[in-house]
């Protein structure tokens, strides 16, 4: 078969984002003996501490002496995590299957896992703290900043944030991901973030949301919905897609809207904290931040025209108003993935391979849409417009 007879393009032609290889899964190439694998299983608890997840996940696989599997934990987003690990090519263990002995690494985002096997724990920056005297072998926390580690945490480590390293190295790509949601020519982008559901947040976000659609127009704005876990759980967020809000599956890559953003609104969060390493102007709603982001973001006030406020935010913004804020992230800029390849390597007690890990730009984004009459289940399925 030559090269143009193949359906879609040229195979000489690809970006490398269509040559996505599965994370998991039996490699056939493999020349060793079974026992010379080791196992590394990821523990996902929900889709956005899951993304740090998946991109140890993807170190791992780079090495033929390692097999990736994957467990999404109990909890209210299992299944959107479910379907994050299956688009990105894995297919995750039902958690009652899992047995002691099986891994010989764990790696988990959101909390501690509360049955894990037996073996090795690297709790990710950002985990829960959990009681974990329990375990028969050693569980090792990490942090992103040096700040953020207790004085009194002896297996402690400072790795860096996956995240930050991830956004930097996508800045690039700009372009193109904004032409693959769609955004063109002199059409701004909105990200607005979406908290998850709760007596508060889901009454207050719904309210920036109808601010946005009814006094942005259209041909001139894209208005994009960030939803955290849970967030498409909101009362009356079906009735905003059909009036025009495009929105993020939770099982899509969030930090690829960041990048494409012209502005990013939302309350105190992940979302709006991240929004800082793109160089755009931040807009915090709801309660002030209780950090440093509280001085140095703009808050969009609720009795002036968002337009205007748009407007003035991006004539007076300055990516050095928000340096302490991005310092405060990660005290290991761009080297998370030498940092915990090396500390898996040592669990592992296995030599690291003679490469040097870097972060790769973010998968290009996708954005969902309801329309006129259709419940939100249906959009949420991963109808693309």
């Amino acid at each position: 078969m030559f090269a143009s007879e193949v359906k879609g393009g040229s195979l000489t032609a690809l970006t490398g984002f269509e040559w996505r290889r599965a994370l998991c899964g039996f490699d056939p190439g493999w020349w060793g003996r079974l026992g010379d694998r080791r196992t590394v299983l990821v523990v996902v608890g929900s889709p956005v501490p899951g993304q740090p997840a998946l991109d140890v996940a993807r170190l791992a696989g780079s090495d033929p002496r390692l097999r990736v599997l994957f467990a999404a934990a109990p909890g209210p987003s299992s299944t959107a995590v479910e379907v994050m690990l299956k688009d990105a090519g894995a297919a995750p263990l039902p958690w009652t299957e899992l047995a002691d002995g099986d891994a010989g690494l764990v790696v988990t985002a959101h909390r501690v896992p509360a049955c894990p096997p037996g073996a090795p724990l690297i709790a990710l920056p950002g985990t829960i703290p959990a009681e974990v005297k329990h375990r028969p072998a050693p569980a090792v926390f990490t942090y992103a900043h040096h700040l953020d580690r207790p004085p009194d945490a002896e297996d402690g480590h400072v790795v860096g944030d996956s995240d930050h390293d991830r956004l930097v190295a996508s800045l690039p790509l700009r372009d193109f991901y904004r032409r693959a949601l769609g955004v063109g020519g002199r059409r701004g982008l909105v990200v607005v973030a979406l908290p998850a559901a709760g007596p508060c947040t889901c009454q207050r976000s719904p309210d920036v949301v109808r601010r946005l659609l009814a006094e942005l127009p259209s041909d001139r704005y894209l208005v994009l919905g960030l939803p955290e876990p849970g967030g498409d759980r909101c009362p009356g967020l079906a009735v905003h897609l059909r009036a025009g809000l495009s929105l993020m599956p939770p099982e899509a890559d969030w930090r690829a809207a960041l990048v494409a953003a012209d502005w990013i609104i939302g309350p105190p969060g992940p979302v709006t904290r991240y929004g800082t390493v793109i160089g755009v102007p931040v807009l915090i709603t709801g309660p002030p931040p209780g950090d440093a982001l509280r001085l140095l973001a703009v808050r969009l006030a609720a009795h002036r025209p968002v337009r205007p406020q748009l407007t003035e935010a991006a004539a007076r913004w300055r990516p050095e108003r928000v340096r302490p804020v991005l310092g405060r992230i990660t005290s290991e800029p761009g080297r998370f993935d030498r940092n915990i390849r090396s500390l898996m390597y040592g669990l592992l007690r296995l030599p690291q391979p003679a490469t040097i890990p870097v972060a790769d730009p973010v998968s290009p984004p996708f954005r969902i849409g309801c329309r006129d009459g259709e419940p939100l289940g249906h959009a949420c399925q991963g109808r693309l417009r």
